[in-house]
């Protein structure tokens, strides 16, 4: 795994990309397109459709954060702020209400989500996740060193039974357990992970680390009060209880801002990480999770085959993503310099895995398992075409297995995404009638 420097101290600049993140999906999406998604789950306010209050609300958290404010602070600006674009009722409004003191509302719809006393959850809530976030940045950074991370619950009268159950629990870092228990498990979530290295293992008389897998089940929450049960991950222990995280909590806050620079390690090193990342837990959790709910939502739709429409496609993608990106792969030095790019790093982003399970529906061979490939496609390839600016990584491995893999390159933030992929046999790539069609890099 990468070599990174442990940095002290940077857990504040974190939190704050974290909810910058934030900021910037609440400027872009709405909550009605995302119903019942964690995605919506991390970007929206509860019982809050108004995408200006929202969009508000965490940028003035952001700013907060660089700032230093304190929670009062914070408050008190935000609340200026509302009031002078008419979003504060004045306490007779809300006595008329039922509610004793201001209220916060939409001037343009009426909709109203509470007192400013809910700011209070909204900004706890939040600020937890930014550092927990930033927290799982830092222990990505030095899983080299420290690659076993142990579940730490308070263990006091506050502290809930499903935490306190899994208190002490130690898995690699990419054990699916992580994907879904990385805390916080619930609102005012106290518990954290303490990051561990071989010889922490060793004082502790730990041979050997498991896998959480045997004991992750599928689950059921209670049925809320329109009938709609929601289905999550659990944890089975031994005496045959399942624990669950709370819900809007069952997903690993941290990948929403994780974005490990392999840019900045040696070749061969990122290479495999790349490869790690492709094979790992947390990346087939994450898959399964995905592809469960892309045939959920079309078959709600009641689409058999593949989703034609690109607006129901898009509304889909929205509706089950949940902003993570994967790193899918590392172009090589030599490539990277005839194709005239600063950055090596491709992505993998959720989205594209939801158009994949889309256009691959009826490919049996083109599995999770396949995915194992994309690095050494990436980073070897035989062939690379050019294609406006999507470029085509063309790996040839046997006469079944020839990869051909579409790259979007994003030249305002030189960045790399991996958009499409498909496994062909050779002759139904023909590499002299596409260098017609396409200009050849190599």
């Amino acid at each position: 795994m990468p070599k990174a420097n442990f940095v002290i101290g940077l857990e504040p600049k974190q939190a704050i990309e974290y909810l910058y993140q934030k900021r910037l999906l609440a400027s872009k999406v709405f909550k009605s397109e995302l119903f019942d998604s964690a995605l919506g789950r991390a970007t929206t306010i509860s019982k809050l459709t108004s995408l200006e209050m929202t969009r508000d609300i965490y940028e003035s958290m952001e700013k907060a954060r660089r700032e230093g404010k304190s929670f009062n602070e914070w408050k008190k600006t935000l609340v200026s702020e509302f009031e002078r674009k008419g979003w504060v009722y004045g306490h007779d409004k809300a006595i008329s209400r039922g509610i004793d003191g201001k209220l916060l509302a939409d001037p343009k719809t009426g909709e109203h989500f509470g007192t400013p006393r809910r700011l209070n959850t909204i900004y706890r809530t939040n600020m937890q996740q930014a550092y927990s976030a930033a927290r799982y940045q830092r222990y990505m950074e030095n899983v080299d060193n420290r690659p076993y991370w142990q579940y730490s619950a308070v263990g006091d009268q506050r502290t809930r039974p499903a935490h306190q159950a899994l208190n002490g629990k130690i898995y690699r870092y990419d054990d699916p357990f992580w994907a879904t228990f990385y805390p916080p498990n619930g609102f005012n979530c106290r518990c954290t992970v303490i990051a561990l290295g071989e010889r922490d293992l060793k004082r502790k008389g730990i041979d050997e680390i498991g896998s959480s897998e045997p004991f992750l089940v599928k689950a059921k929450r209670p049925k809320d009060k329109l009938g709609n049960q929601e289905e999550t991950i659990g944890f089975k222990l031994p005496d045959g209880t399942v624990r669950l995280a709370d819900k809007g909590f069952d997903y690993n806050v941290g990948r929403l801002t994780y974005k490990p620079n392999l840019d900045l390690y040696p070749e061969k090193l990122a290479h495999q990480f790349a490869k790690a990342e492709m094979s790992g837990g947390e990346f087939k959790s994450d898959y399964a999770k995905l592809e469960k709910a892309y045939l959920s939502e079309k078959a709600k739709l009641g689409i058999e085959k593949k989703i034609t429409n690109k607006d129901i496609l898009q509304k889909v993608e929205l509706t089950i993503t949940k902003n993570f990106k994967f790193a899918a792969g590392i172009i090589n030095a030599k490539d990277k310099e005839l194709i005239g790019s600063n950055s090596a790093t491709v992505w993998l982003s959720d989205e594209s895995l939801v158009k994949q399970f889309n256009s691959r529906l009826d490919d049996p061979y083109f599995t999770v398992e396949t995915y194992q490939d994309m690095p050494d496609v990436l980073n070897l390839a035989d062939n690379i075409f050019k294609n406006g600016n999507t470029y085509i990584f063309v790996k040839h491995f046997d006469e079944l297995k020839n990869y051909v893999v579409f790259v979007k390159q994003i030249k305002h933030t030189d960045e790399w995404f991996m958009v499409s992929a498909r496994l062909q046999n050779k002759s139904e790539w023909d590499i002299e009638r596409k260098s017609r069609k396409y200009e050849a890099i190599r």
